[in-house]
This record gives C-alpha cells, sequence and structure tokens, in this order.
C-alpha cells in the first residue's frame, strides 16, 4: 500500500537551464541536484533532444524542479515546451566557447513566454583565463540587458569539477524565492469549488502514457492552481472529464498541489488516445474558447517591418506547437494568427512564433483577442489591443470587453469593485452601451411590434442570458411586458411574474407544440388548478377538456385559417387541417374552438367565417 503524504512542502518552484549545445547543461544539472537527466540515447550522442527533469530541495524543505532544455537549433520547439512556464531561466554560456546564435535564440524565446528572471550562469570557468572569463560575463551580461531590459543575475561556476556549484545553488534558491508569489491553498473536498478569484489549474501536457493496473498518467508542469484528488479535470482540444486518481511530484505520492510544479497525475477516465503532448488540463469550473483564430500582440524580434503581409509559420503554446498563417495588421504592433484547428486560447496567454521549418524566432506574443470581429468594428477594436498597456492582468480582459463589447459576465471575476459601469447581475454594462442598446431594443418594439427573446437576440446580436438582464431592467420602468411569450412596450401583466409552477406548465406547453398537451398522455407539472389559471390570464386556451394549445400558437393558427377570407366566407374542414397543419384529430377541436371564440359558425358540414383577421386588433 502506498503511504500518501498530506503535508506539502511550503512551496515548489520550477526553473529551467537553456543555452547552446554542448554547453554543459546536463552536466550542470547533474552538479546541481545529483541526477542525469539525458537518456541513454542521448548519453550517446552527446546532445539532449527532448526535455530533461530534475529537482532539489532547500534547507527549509522547499522543492525546485529543474527543466533540461535542447540546445541544438533543431529542438527549438522543445525549448519552447521547456520554458512556457518558469519561476527562473538559468542561462547556461561556455566560457571556453561564449555567446553562440542559439543562446541569442534562447534568450529570445525565454522573454517571448514571459521569464522576467534570468540567471547567467558562465560554465567552464576552468578553461580560460581570469581575464577571458570577465569579457565572456560582460559579453552575457550586455546580451541579455539588451534583448530583454532585464538585469540578471551572474554566477561562473565548473560543472566538471563541482567549482562555485553551491553559489550557483543558493542564487537560484534565493531567486526563487524572491519572487515565488504566496502559495496557493488547495480547498478540501468539502468546501466549494474554485471561485471567480482563485487560479482554476492551469497543466500543458508533456508526457502521456498508460501504467498497467493503474491508467492513464500525464505529466508537466502544473503553472497555477490546485490539483487534488478527486477533482474533476477537464482535458482540451477533446473537452473530455476525467478525475484526478493520483497525484506525484518529485518521486512523492501526494493528496494535493499547488503551481507551480513539476507533476504527474493518474486521471481516471481519459484514455491515451484521448491526451497526448501539448493538450491543456484545467478545471471544469473553467470555460476556455477554442477557436482557429486570435489576435496576438507581437514583438518585433526579426522582423521590424515584415516584408510580407502573410506568411506561413510554426507556433508553440505550452507544449503545443503547430501550423498557423499569420497576417499583419498594418499600422500596429498586432497580427492574426489563423489555425489549422481549433485550439483552446486565454487573454494574455504567451506565444512563440518560429519561421517555418527553421529555427528562428519571428516574433515573441501575447493574445490579446479570440472573439469574433465584426468588419464594421475592426478598426475600433484594434485600435484599442493596440493601446492596452505593457504588463496584461486578467481585468484588462474585462475592461475590454466592457469597452469593446458592452457588457461581460462577472461569474469568473473576483471583485466588481474595479470596473466603471451599471452591475446588473450578473452582467456588468457599459452604461452608454446600455442606454443605447435599450433604446434600440424599445424602437425595434414600437415599430414592429411585440416580438420573442429569440427574435430580439438575432437581430440585436445579443445572446439571452444577457438580453433576459436588460428586458428585466426595462421591465422594472414599466417600459414593456412579457405576454403570451412575447415582449410588449407599456405596461401590462407579465407572465414571468407568475408562480414557478405556472411558468414551468406554460413552458411544458410551448414545448408541445402543435401535439398540445393531452391529460391523458401527459403529466401535468404542477396540477391542473395552474391549467385554469393559465386559461383565465389567456396565457393558453382549451381546444376541448382534454387538449391545451398556447394562445401565441392557437392566436397563429386562427389567423392562417381566416387570411385571405371575407366575413360570411365558407369553409370546410379540409380547408381548416390543410391552413392549421393539423391531422382530423385535432382539426375539430380547433373548429370548435374557433366558433366558442366568434370566429366562425357552423353550418353543416362548413363553417362560415365571422370575423377577418384584419378587423381585430390582437
Amino acid at each position: 500500500m502506498i503511504h500518501v503524504k498530506n503535508v506539502v512542502p511550503a512551496y515548489q518552484a520550477v526553473v529551467g537551464l537553456a543555452g547552446h549545445v554542448d554547453h554543459g547543461k546536463t552536466a550542470l544539472i547533474e552538479a546541481l541536484t545529483g541526477i542525469v537527466t539525458a537518456r541513454p540515447h542521448e548519453q550517446a550522442l552527446g546532445m539532449t533532444q527532448d526535455l530533461g527533469f530534475a529537482h532539489f530541495q532547500d534547507d527549509d524543505g522547499n522543492t525546485i524542479g529543474v527543466i533540461d532544455v535542447p540546445g541544438h537549433e533543431r529542438y527549438l520547439r522543445n525549448m519552447v515546451a521547456g520554458v512556457w512556464h518558469l519561476n527562473a531561466l538559468i542561462l547556461v554560456v561556455a566560457a571556453d566557447e561564449g555567446w553562440m546564435p542559439m543562446t541569442t535564440s534562447h534568450v529570445q524565446v525565454a522573454h517571448a513566454m514571459g521569464i522576467e528572471e534570468i540567471i547567467v550562469c558562465i560554465n567552464k570557468r576552468d578553461k580560460v583565463s581570469p581575464e577571458r572569463l570577465a569579457e565572456i560575463e560582460e559579453q552575457a551580461l550586455e546580451n541579455v540587458m539588451e534583448m530583454t531590459e532585464l538585469v540578471p543575475e551572474l554566477v561562473s561556476v565548473s560543472a566538471l569539477h563541482q567549482d562555485n556549484i553551491p553559489a550557483l545553488r543558493q542564487l537560484v534558491i534565493e531567486t526563487v524565492a524572491r519572487t515565488r508569489t504566496a502559495p496557493e491553498s488547495c480547498a478540501s473536498h468539502s468546501e466549494p469549488e474554485h471561485s471567480g478569484d482563485v487560479n482554476p489549474p492551469l497543466l500543458y501536457v508533456d508526457r502521456a502514457f498508460v501504467v498497467n493496473g493503474i491508467g492513464t498518467i500525464v505529466t508537466g508542469t502544473l503553472a497555477q492552481g490546485c490539483l487534488r484528488i478527486g477533482d474533476k479535470v477537464r482535458c482540451y482540444p477533446l473537452g473530455k472529464v476525467g478525475t484526478v486518481r493520483s497525484i506525484q511530484a518529485y518521486h512523492q505520492q501526494l493528496d494535493s498541489v499547488s503551481g507551480t510544479c513539476r507533476v504527474a497525475v493518474n486521471i481516471k477516465g481519459l484514455t491515451r488516445k484521448e491526451v497526448g503532448r501539448g493538450h491543456l488540463l484545467t478545471g471544469t469550473e473553467s470555460v476556455i474558447m477554442q477557436t482557429e483564430h486570435c489576435v496576438v500582440r507581437i514583438s518585433q524580434t526579426q522582423t521590424a517591418s515584415p516584408a510580407k503581409r502573410q506568411r506561413e509559420v510554426e507556433v508553440a503554446i505550452g507544449t503545443w506547437h503547430g501550423i498557423a498563417k499569420l497576417c499583419y495588421i498594418p499600422d500596429t504592433k498586432l497580427a492574426r494568427l489563423v489555425f489549422k484547428q481549433p485550439l483552446p486560447l486565454q487573454f494574455a496567454q504567451r506565444v512563440a512564433i518560429i519561421l517555418k521549418g527553421g529555427s528562428r524566432l519571428l516574433h515573441g506574443g501575447e493574445v490579446v483577442w479570440c472573439d469574433f470581429i465584426p468588419s464594421g468594428r475592426k478598426r475600433r477594436i484594434y485600435d484599442e489591443l493596440d493601446q492596452l498597456p505593457a504588463v496584461l492582468t486578467p481585468a484588462f480582459k474585462y475592461q475590454l470587453l466592457l469597452n469593446l463589447q458592452g457588457y461581460f459576465d462577472t461569474s469568473k471575476v473576483g471583485t466588481i469593485k474595479e470596473y466603471q459601469g451599471r452591475y446588473l447581475a450578473p452582467i456588468m454594462f457599459a452604461p452608454e452601451w446600455l442606454a443605447n442598446t435599450e433604446h434600440t431594443l424599445l424602437t425595434m418594439l414600437a415599430e414592429d411590434g411585440a416580438m420573442g427573446i429569440g427574435e430580439i437576440g438575432s437581430r440585436l446580436r445579443l445572446d439571452d442570458t444577457v438580453l433576459s438582464v436588460i428586458m428585466q431592467a426595462i421591465k422594472q420602468q414599466d417600459k414593456v411586458h412579457l405576454s403570451h411569450g412575447k415582449w410588449c412596450l407599456g405596461q401590462g401583466e407579465n407572465e414571468d411574474d407568475l408562480p414557478a409552477e405556472a411558468l414551468a406548465l406554460l413552458d411544458q406547453v410551448r414545448g408541445l407544440g402543435k401535439a398540445g398537451l393531452e391529460l391523458n398522455k401527459v403529466s401535468v407539472t404542477g396540477g391542473k388548478k395552474w391549467l385554469r389559471q393559465l386559461a383565465h390570464y389567456k396565457y393558453i386556451t382549451a381546444l376541448d377538456e382534454t387538449i391545451y394549445y398556447d394562445m401565441a400558437l392557437y392566436q397563429g393558427i386562427v389567423q392562417a385559417v381566416v387570411a385571405d377570407h371575407q366575413a360570411q366566407d365558407r369553409i370546410t374542414m379540409g380547408d381548416i387541417k390543410t391552413r392549421a397543419g393539423l391531422s382530423r384529430k385535432y382539426a375539430i377541436p380547433l373548429a370548435n374552438r374557433m366558433e366558442k371564440d366568434g370566429w366562425v359558425r357552423r353550418d353543416g358540414d362548413e363553417r362560415i367565417i365571422l370575423r377577418t383577421w384584419q378587423s381585430v386588433s390582437v
């Protein structure tokens, strides 16, 4: 039986080693941690090809994971996968070779991925003179500062001779401790799920495999949030949900873990075919948009003024990489990326844009927009996106939506105090946008008459949730009322003020359509008394003692039956059946109901029309 430790260290962190091939990264990790990350075939080749993993603990028991990143230009995409989320980067430069082109590429990728802590480690210092070592150190510092505008830490060592390794170790510990935020608390199962102000778990998968008798295992860097045994997680792009069965971090079985941390997670409910490298694992409470296109804010890493407006590129996001079309947006720092398949994307997500088939980073980028952009609003949206601040936070996403869309859903926002708008739970509105929308809506109702929520939403391009909030606000001002499923101008009885039981029954009747609610076939929600009340208020009508129709549906059928006829015209039951689109079973009760309501009078097998639709104000 495996013993599960409930006491989690104060924090975990992850650092990565990058640099030119054969500058001693793997040897440096072994000296630092005592762990050999190179696989047998990589040792034989003398070159790291894929990510390697190690770890060590500081004197307080905090665990620091270490990722060995390939240094050869052919494996730049694997390098991106290794540094997509780190607390710090150790940039390794061999003293005997100095700064190399791939050293530049690795710094550019790290900067593109948003890494703000860089430790320059000069390795093999025993192979050069003190004077040459000083030159290499100065050059490395200047290069990093010029490319990133960051001031890096510096240490010189010899991994082979274990020279000054304790100083490197201490520098890593101090850097991580200085930059670490407070560890996130993992709630117990009795507590509610993550609220809007708690980061959901976020993990890009770098490996997935099956262990006999255990099931599917995924590994990766948990960038944020918490994972607990028993948690439900969603895997993109398929959106399949699984359950966390066990968690391992740095060779320890744990009941929970928080980011940033290297983890291996056993997930029940996901097969090996449903999860793989590049897939995204997050909490079920997170709804992440999957889209084939996005707008990114790019850094001018290699091409200050692109020669082509469009080009095919490779894009790396987390541990995923694939082909996309890059479309520069003129006179901005923006570009559109169009992928060959939908990807899960989030605001402020970092991307690396690589020359297709090559090893050169074209741009670093941040996702700033994933939604559809109407042609008439493109310029305004692009201008707004181009003026975003240098450092993006989730708050800017919602402020963008408020400025550009006119509203946002606050259910995933921790606090709404920082937003200037009109709050109508659960939606925050831009006051001017809301006022204009209300005016447009009232004008539509005045010109076109009563309309259902679906028709209004289609014309205004608003979803039902947002539109319902707006309609309720206007209703409170006595400017509209809901009658027979349609919104009408002015005051009146509002059917949505009916008791819950009556509303449920009304929805049931409407859902049955022309089949009607037949008492001998359908169980009645809420009891027969609500049928009588709904009929009394003319929300429904009884065709006979057992069949009930929604009133709006009934009136529409009546209009179809009497249309194009004049008073005293005769109509047969065959005509009624055809015009109403009903079988004889329903057509006869319909004709009887129309007779009771004064539309027709029976004369033998025919009905005489008494009123035309045009003569009646409905």
